[in-house]
């Protein structure tokens, strides 16, 4: 996790501060540069208005290092912008504010003071930048109880004659191209709040190629990360690169895939080549004698899981005339095709075949590669749950989000229910569920425990505060446990 640090800034009324940068030595560590490292120099105006948060923590950055400034406001003092000679470096990006370190910085965070009986101005989520290019909705808030904002898409100045009333059902959405968004919140028997302008512009995604698949009339869509995306990896951001493209399901594996493959697989008249699995499998959380087909498949393991992505290769062969080796050999190079406890140690050293063309679970890399994409220059922060960029869900003190139940099926909003998959939006690679609903198999083992493999993603109990919807925490999980709310989503390699 990244450690932040809570700066209390020396201020003055006009902020005049003289600094020097310093090449190499001194300061910390960042994302890029040659050993070469500038100073940050933050201010407060008006002194003891506010204070402001720099992650990473410090104030002397190797060139390069993206800094996010957390502003903070005393009581009776808002934050309301930048000022300085470098104010036009920082930059709004999703639900927070950064500056590229690209030469020494002197910023002033400028506070105002509340009048007497004054409503506080609105705030934004995402609270400006580029957002995605699907009429992202905007969310708006104000401190103050029963205050009505107003607002206006077009740059004008707001008033309650010409502006739009703000509601949950009416959000000012951002089209393509961006827009200026300006807004302020009233109330009876207070002074109108400050009008507060943020500023937003659409993504230019990087196209995700797509392919549709087919077997016996029950058909899966897959999207290809392209070869030599670097990414931050992990919960402490470790910058890592997939060399190689590759394809990963848009879904967790719905019951109808699953129970095809299970059916064809496990027939008597295949005989040598007959499939067995330790466990049958149900859709989603709850058993029903009248399945929802669409309900990700639940109550398997991640042996049982390994050995079904055999099992849809050889009978995407037999249906399709291709000729994909199976992914999962065992010691002697042959298709492991039996996932029963008493074949499990031969699940558990399973070789994962670097030329095999068939289906397999994902590398627990490439599934956050995935879930963090958002144009494949920008990434998600490692504490957000996947496709929502409105805020951080985690750490408990810091969760700002107010889109997370767009992409996420958690413990707020499932019911303690699975639910078919792609009912929510997709992340900007094309994926569903990446978080939430259902716990997703990788193939790794888990770094902490060798007897563990890799589950991520959070299911229908996980909360935000916790780990469980990040894309970057890795949980894991025994390999012959199958509990409910558990399932994977698979990929495969040309």
């Amino acid at each position: 996790m990244k450690r932040s640090l809570f700066i209390f800034l020396t201020a003055f009324s006009i902020c005049t501060v003289i600094f020097s940068g310093c090449n190499g030595g001194n300061g910390n560590g960042g994302n890029g540069g040659s050993g070469v490292y500038y100073t940050l120099n933050v201010t407060v105006d008006p002194n003891g208005a506010g204070a402001v948060w720099l992650d990473p923590e410090g104030g002397t950055y190797q060139k390069n290092t993206e800094v996010t400034l957390k502003p903070a406001a005393e009581e009776g003092y808002e934050f309301s912008g930048w000022g300085g000679p470098n104010k036009d470096d920082v930059t709004a990006k999703f639900d927070r504010w950064i500056i590229i370190m690209d030469g020494n910085k002197q910023l002033v965070a400028v506070f105002t003071e509340l009048k007497q009986n004054q409503v506080a101005a609105p705030t934004a989520s995402p609270l400006g930048g580029r957002v995605a290019a699907d009429n992202t909705g905007i969310t708006l808030a104000t401190t103050t109880d029963g205050a009505t904002i107003y607002y206006t898409v077009d740059g004008a100045v707001p008033t309650t004659e010409n502006a739009f009333v703000y509601s949950n059902d009416n959000k000012p959405v951002v089209p393509d191209g961006g827009m200026t968004l300006k807004a302020f919140a009233v109330k009876e028997g207070m002074l109108d709040s400050n009008i507060r302008t943020f500023v937003y512009t659409t993504l230019a995604v990087q196209p995700i190629e797509s392919i549709t698949h087919e077997v016996s009339g029950v058909s899966f869509n897959m999207r290809q990360a392209p070869a030599g995306l670097t990414f931050p990896f992990g919960m402490f951001d470790t910058e890592t690169t997939i060399d190689y493209a590759y394809w990963l399901g848009e879904t967790e594996v719905t019951y109808a895939l699953w129970s095809e493959v299970y059916d064809w697989a496990t027939a008597e008249e295949r005989g040598e080549g007959r499939y067995y699995f330790q466990n049958k499998g149900q859709a989603g959380k709850d058993y029903s004698p009248e399945p929802d087909q669409t309900e990700p498949v639940t109550i398997i393991s991640w042996r049982d899981a390994i050995v079904w992505c055999n099992a849809l290769t050889e009978y995407y062969n037999a249906v399709n005339e291709t000729n994909w080796a199976c992914a999962y050999i065992d010691s002697v190079g042959k298709p492991i095709r039996d996932s029963r406890d008493a074949n499990g140690d031969v699940c558990d050293d399973a070789t994962a075949s670097s030329t095999a063309k068939g289906f397999r679970l994902p590398a627990s890399r490439e599934w956050e590669l995935a879930a963090r994409y958002i144009d494949g220059i920008d990434w998600l922060p490692y504490n957000h749950a996947s496709g929502d960029l409105s805020g951080p869900c985690y750490p408990p003190e810091q969760v700002t989000t107010t889109q997370i139940g767009d992409y996420v099926w958690y413990a707020a909003n499932s019911g303690e229910q699975t639910h078919p998959v792609a009912t929510k939006k997709s992340n900007p690679f094309g994926l569903f569920d990446m978080s939430g609903n259902v716990y997703e198999f990788c193939f790794d083992r888990h770094w902490k425990d060798q007897s563990m493999r890799v589950r991520r993603g959070g299911n229908i109990w996980s909360q935000t505060g916790g780990y469980n919807l990040l894309v970057s925490y890795e949980d894991w999980v025994e390999p012959d446990s199958a509990p409910a709310a558990y399932g994977f989503r698979f990929a495969r390699t040309d």
